[in-house]
């Protein structure tokens, strides 16, 4: 069952960067788009970081005052989902798989997460404020 978890976190560490980069890709202007990267780069960023390689996407697409915010919010936000599917995925096995020590554990640590990704929110809300 470990190996199971395994994939669906692996799986779910690529496709949801993946669907979410798409997605920011098709908003963007002809100009960002330039700036984005090539298939290679964008395939092998994805493989080897997973959610993290939303910071490198944020870094070359955004505003130099947009990349850093931007890029911490979607990372902590993806790294959230793929933790909450994988409890999720653990709980719907049983509690053979999920020990009541582990859930607690993944839990805790989503909620810190949570609390990272809401105080990052307030951040950019409040320097979105000062630009305007």
């Amino acid at each position: 069952m470990e190996v199971a978890r395994l994939v669906l976190a692996m799986v779910l560490g690529i496709v949801l960067p993946l669907v979410a980069q798409y997605v920011d890709r098709s908003r963007m202007d002809p100009a960002s788009r330039a700036r984005g990267w090539n298939g290679a780069t964008w395939g092998a960023a994805l493989y080897a970081f997973g959610p993290l390689s939303m910071l490198g996407w944020c870094w070359v697409t955004r505003a130099p005052y947009r990349r850093v915010w931007v890029g911490a919010l979607s990372t902590a936000g993806l790294v959230s989902l793929v933790e909450l599917a994988d409890v999720g995925f653990g709980l719907a096995l049983g509690r053979a798989v999920a020990s009541p020590a582990e859930v607690a554990t993944v839990f805790g640590a989503t909620a810190i997460a949570g609390a990272v990704l809401l105080g990052l929110f307030e951040l950019v809300v409040a320097a979105r404020r000062r630009m305007n």
